[in-house]
């Protein structure tokens, strides 16, 4: 072999690893800008703190951790537990279903300039991913989104699940807000005072003592020595989980000063041991159209939801389900057993 012809031997070879080189890199720097792209999901959730939510409506909401399972809405009240891990949930579930095409790639930007919500994600103080949240596919089973400084908007989902995910990231935060009215345990309540102002005698006091013990007091504050202690116990267990349907922001400001100046059908009041009493006032939901009962007969009542207040807090009006309620406002007659009331005869 002369001398020549090694020379081209030599320097086809480099050529070709300097082709080889080049497509490696390419490849490279190619997939790492695609994974930047669509690296939407959270492997850890447990280290997330912080998330931060606004829309092009104006509405926030910052969602701090406080502790394992507590959180909080713009640092003035609780947030909903099971609204929350479902968040978390789909933070670390989320997967890339499809790059959005050319075709529609120009309108989901449009879109998702217009109207979308940008979420802030951090681990232990530290902001680690914004992304932006749009709308639905046609079909309904994907969601546009795209990482913050990305110029590549794609279509994420979950496996196994068939829906749209935007709905999962309000920024309003009346939306997050737990609608826990009592959460106490039996043993954690002192006491329980029920106030009916349309039947005052069936009113009552309920008492726990720290040995245990229980009193029930009549409406005129008198002892009631024969009542069944079981179903009084039976009776503290159902506050664990006592919530409100709704917090009602959408009435008119003179319908709501009306409600709540009016005198409130009942008075419920729980006392834990530690902390500060809760009060409820119940207020009648009036229909504000016209309905009818299974008779015909017109109804001006409504008899499946009812207003509440909390601690004479008059900017904020509860809707309330007699569905949960009903086991709680019940008469004085409610603790007694039928062999008493006949010994009581």
């Amino acid at each position: 072999m002369t001398k020549s012809t090694k020379n081209i031997i030599s320097i086809t070879l480099m050529g070709v690893l300097a082709l080889v080189a080049v497509f490696l890199v390419t490849k490279y720097q190619k997939n790492t800008l695609q994974e930047e792209l669509s690296d939407f999901d959270i492997k850890d959730t447990a280290s997330i703190d912080k998330i931060f939510l606004s829309d092009k409506d104006g509405y926030k909401s910052l969602l701090e951790r406080k502790s394992a399972g507590s959180w909080m809405v713009n640092g003035s009240f609780e947030a909903r537990p099971d609204v929350i891990t479902t968040l978390l949930e789909t933070m670390t579930q989320l997967r890339v279903k499809a790059p959005v095409g050319r075709s529609s790639f120009n309108t989901v930007i449009k879109s998702l300039s217009v109207k979308s919500t940008k979420v802030d994600i951090y681990q232990k103080g530290k902001l680690v991913k914004t992304y932006y949240v749009g709308g639905a596919t046609d079909d309904l089973l994907g969601t546009y989104m795209m990482i913050e400084h990305s110029s590549a908007p794609f279509i994420m989902y979950i496996p196994g699940f068939d829906g749209y995910l935007y709905t999962r990231y309000y920024a309003v935060p009346e939306l997050w807000r737990s609608t826990a009215l009592y959460k106490l345990r039996a043993q954690d309540i002192k006491s329980i005072k029920y106030v009916n102002n349309q039947i005052p005698n069936e009113s009552w006091e309920l008492k726990q003592n720290q040995n245990n013990t229980l009193e029930l007091f009549n409406n005129q504050g008198e002892a009631i020595p024969l009542f069944d202690t079981l179903k009084a116990r039976a009776y503290l267990t159902q506050f664990y989980k006592i919530n409100c349907e709704s917090y009602v922001n959408d009435i008119e400001p003179e319908r709501k000063d009306s409600i709540l100046s009016s005198a409130p059908r009942a008075i419920f009041t729980v006392t834990p041991f530690k902390g500060a009493p809760k009060e409820l006032k119940c207020f009648t939901k009036k229909l504000m159209v016209e309905t009818f009962d299974m008779m015909g007969q017109p109804m001006d009542i409504d008899v499946d939801r009812f207003y509440g207040m909390i601690n004479n807090n008059k900017k904020e009006l509860l809707q309330l389900q007699n569905f949960v309620f009903d086991n709680l406002l019940v008469p004085n007659s409610h603790f007694v057993s039928e062999s008493k009331k006949l010994v009581k005869k």
